[in-house]
């Protein structure tokens, strides 16, 4: 039941009055998120830092599971990028002496997948953002009236258990949207 209620959600979100870059923002934190392992310092703190900034965090945490499903794959490519910068002769002396400040090895930025994730995350979060930007706008701006109006949705919407299930979902959201006042 839970499937159902995230993604009757995310509908609710594409649709609803939240910025497209605050909904783009939180996509582009959960990509970056889910590429970095997340038993370490280095994850918990970027974790933290996400929720003092103005994105969806709903939407953060529902692409963080979704991407964390196939980020393994991305694991050979994430070793041999923090292999080629924790070995980068420039920058020995800098990754001595961060290993050297207290806590900062519990951050495990020496493992080759962490910083592979980091610095894939970091180079990978601009595109992901202006690409997700692109497509809630382009859903939202065209894709949404055409795919309301269409025939398929509106045969499946008239199946007697999903017209039960949008109405109880409507009565819910009535009523927490009253309570909340």
């Amino acid at each position: 039941m839970n499937i159902v209620k995230w993604i009757i959600n995310l509908i609710k979100v594409l649709n609803s009055n939240q910025a497209p870059g605050q909904v783009a923002g939180g996509i582009a934190f959960a990509f970056m998120l889910a590429l970095i392992p997340a038993n370490n310092l280095l994850w918990i703190v970027l974790f933290i830092f996400t929720f003092f900034l103005k994105i969806h965090n709903g939407i953060e945490s529902l692409f963080l599971i979704l991407f964390k499903l196939i980020t393994f794959l991305f694991d050979p490519l994430l070793d041999s990028i923090g292999y080629s910068v924790l070995t980068f002769p420039s920058l020995y002396n800098f990754f001595t002496k961060l290993a050297n400040v207290p806590l900062m090895p519990f951050s495990r930025f020496n493992n080759t997948i962490v910083m592979g994730g980091l610095v894939l995350g970091v180079v990978l979060w601009c595109p992901i953002y202006i690409l997700f930007l692109w497509l809630i706008k382009l859903y939202r701006n065209k894709l949404k009236t055409a795919i309301e109006n269409s025939r398929l949705v509106k045969g499946f919407l008239r199946l007697p258990l999903i017209s039960f299930i949008v109405k109880l979902v409507s009565k819910v959201s009535s009523l927490s949207s009253t309570s909340a006042r």
